[in-house]
């Protein structure tokens, strides 16, 4: 078949580490204007469209009129005002480069997620310990409503904001998992948690957690995507990124409606893994030393295949069983495995980014300078979504990309030990274009299925 010639073709090309041809690469950085345009003008048929559809016109069909959205939207804005005001001049510039009106944009910005936030979503880690190689691993399954995804590196020219690699929607900058220059990678859940009500007697005797005070839920102000991304802005380890989650609860800026409760996983470059539960008032946490740790699906086939593993989890299994079928689902829009690096998690931390899961899985190095263009405009997501299953030959593709990743580290360590970091960075960023190039002539060559999406 075509395909099995493409993926040998796709092996060699990996193995070679050969030049990529003509791949866009956008550089989300500079100053928040710069950023926010950029995002605009590269997502702009996407934005228009969720903003009129998804958020407007659905809002209109259930009595709420436009000035209604933008009041509800006040407290998010003076939040964002008071923690990160780069975020508002981030979004003006999205707005004005999209041709939307920024008033409508921003107000979309912070109430957006409430419309979609209708999933539970999984993540897990593994010990250290336990990991091939003292590996540092972290993944997290987004389960929403079909939207277009977007992956990227996002680096700021303001003083004291982390370079992050984050996943989100097309039309709006955010985070539903992220992985910073700092070696810290996290992700907020819906929280079935809060009850269990998926939880076997068997799972929770294997990773018990104490579940927070009940509270009386918060209608305005900050839901958790905003919040990861402020930790991935400013927080470097664990115990920093539960302490600015217990500010924002303290503070009364954390609010989650109806769902009232967020379930987060961290994992940092000294391989803590770090659970934690909130609701408007409250929050708890506990550092898992255990072999495995799952969000939910404690005792699903996916976490059996790590805890049951007779020898070190290495990174073929522990990526790969996010694919299991007791995990991996038609809601399953995005999914992220970050290895991150200890010594270098500024260059050689990566994230391995699949839109969506049962699709390919795009390597994303911290040292790169932008991000390949079909993978922030929804492209990668469209392929990947109309691609039929080849679990197979995706296994094929990401084993050997790991094999050449560990070569790439190798010569980029010998390269920053002799000074050489400009050569360190043409490595990476050559290394990166080759990648996205082979598997973006995988998908398109693949037998496309009509997408549903509306």
């Amino acid at each position: 078949m075509k395909w099995h010639a493409l993926a040998l073709a796709a092996c060699v090309s990996f193995a070679s580490q050969a030049v990529a041809g003509d791949i866009a690469v956008v550089r989300l950085a500079g100053t928040p204007e710069q950023i926010g345009r950029t995002w605009g003008e590269v997502n702009k048929q996407i934005i228009a469209h969720e903003l009129d559809v998804h958020y407007l016109k659905k809002a209109a069909a259930a009595g709420i009129s436009e000035a209604t959205l933008i009041e509800r939207s006040e407290a998010w804005v003076r939040i964002a005002g008071e923690i990160a005001p780069h975020w508002l001049e981030e979004a003006r510039a999205t707005a004005r480069a999209a041709g939307v009106d920024e008033e409508r944009y921003l107000a979309f910005v912070g109430g957006k997620v409430r419309n979609l936030f209708l999933h539970e979503c999984t993540s897990y880690a593994v010990s250290r310990e336990h990991a091939q190689g003292g590996a540092i691993l972290f993944h997290k399954t987004r389960d929403n409503v079909d939207r277009p995804q977007a992956a990227f590196v996002l680096e700021s020219s303001l003083e004291g904001i982390h370079k992050f690699i984050g996943v989100s929607d097309s039309s709006a900058i955010g985070c539903s998992m992220m992985v910073n220059d700092q070696g810290l990678a996290g992700a907020a859940d819906y929280p079935a948690h809060l009850t269990r009500k998926n939880d076997s007697a068997e799972a929770r005797q294997l990773q018990p957690f104490p579940l927070p005070e009940p509270a009386e839920p918060r209608y305005r102000g900050m839901m958790s995507g905003s919040l990861l991304r402020h930790i991935a802005e400013r927080a470097s380890t664990c115990r920093e990124a539960l302490d600015m989650i217990e500010d924002f609860v303290k503070r009364g800026y954390w609010a989650g409606g109806d769902v009232n409760g967020s379930h987060w996983l961290f994992v940092d470059r000294t391989g803590t893994i770090l659970e934690v539960s909130n609701n408007a008032r409250h929050v708890v946490s506990k550092v898992h030393d255990g072999k495995v740790y799952f969000s939910r699906f404690v005792d699903g086939a996916a976490a059996r295949k790590l805890r049951e593993s007779e020898g070190p989890v290495d990174f073929a299994l522990f990526h790969g069983v996010a694919r299991d079928k007791s995990m991996c689902f038609k809601s399953s829009i995005a999914g992220m495995t970050a290895e991150i690096d200890p010594a270098h998690p500024e260059l050689l931390t990566c994230a391995w980014i699949s839109l969506p899961v049962r699709a390919a899985s795009f390597p994303i190095l911290m040292g790169q300078s932008g991000t390949p263009g079909a993978l922030l405009n929804g492209e990668a997501y469209d392929l990947g979504t109309k691609a039929q299953g080849k679990t197979r030959l995706w296994e094929t593709l990401e084993q050997t990309a790991h094999a050449s990743k560990e070569l790439l580290r190798e010569k980029v360590s010998a390269c920053l030990a002799a000074g050489e970091t400009r050569q360190a960075a043409d490595r990476i960023e050559q290394w990166s274009r080759a990648q996205t190039a082979m598997l973006l002539e995988v998908l398109q060559a693949l037998p496309q299925e009509e997408s549903t999406r509306q």
